[in-house]
């Protein structure tokens, strides 16, 4: 029983307890594929997860593909994707020396006397390209990677370069690292 107040501009009339049914109707969802899924009969049917049948709901569409990675990209003095441009290489450079292994490719470039600021080093793809302005030495050459170059040549210029270098097949471009300590740029590009 359900307690019932009847009230009228405030004044309460009567109260008293009454039997209120409620009464639900609930609707059975007919399946339209004519059952037979696990039970047999739209009494069984578990369209829910029957993908082929008829009245269930279509599955979700595949997540898209991850974007390529790109191809042409700096990695050095910042990491950025860049456009591809045409490479001419100088009839200068500084020395330069690429070392590749199971692992691992690394290039060391010996640049004395020159700011950070001035070289940059880009991936086109499948080729690797220093490029910048270097400091032109009358007796430009191989020293020891750990030993800061001093030298007092008579002739320093500031001269552009680029030079090219085709890197080994499955270089892992986006971890590519770059380091320019004492006078020494390190390019490590991982393989695998």
């Amino acid at each position: 029983l359900t307690p019932v107040r009847v009230e009228c501009k405030g004044e309460v009339k009567e109260e008293k307890k009454e039997e209120v049914k409620v009464t639900v109707k609930v609707e059975e969802k007919k399946c339209s594929c004519g059952g037979g899924g696990c039970g047999g009969g739209c009494g069984g049917c578990c369209c829910h997860h029957h993908h082929h049948c008829k009245c269930a709901p279509p599955p979700p569409p595949p997540p898209p593909p991850p974007p390529p990675a790109p191809s042409n990209i700096r990695i050095y003095p910042c990491f950025q994707v860049i456009e591809k441009y045409d490479v001419v290489e100088s009839e200068w450079h500084p020395t330069m020396k690429d070392y590749t292994a199971d692992k691992l490719w690394q290039l060391h470039v010996y640049l004395p006397n020159v700011a950070k600021d001035k070289v940059i080093v880009d991936i086109l793809g499948s080729v690797l390209v220093v490029h910048g302005e270097g400091v032109f030495h009358t007796h430009c050459g191989m020293w020891p990677e750990h030993i800061e170059h001093c030298c007092d040549c008579t002739r320093k210029e500031p001269t552009c370069f680029c030079k090219k270098f085709a890197l080994p097949a499955n270089c892992k471009i986006l971890e590519s690292r770059v380091e320019f300590e004492k006078e020494v740029l390190v390019v490590r590009i991982q393989r695998g």
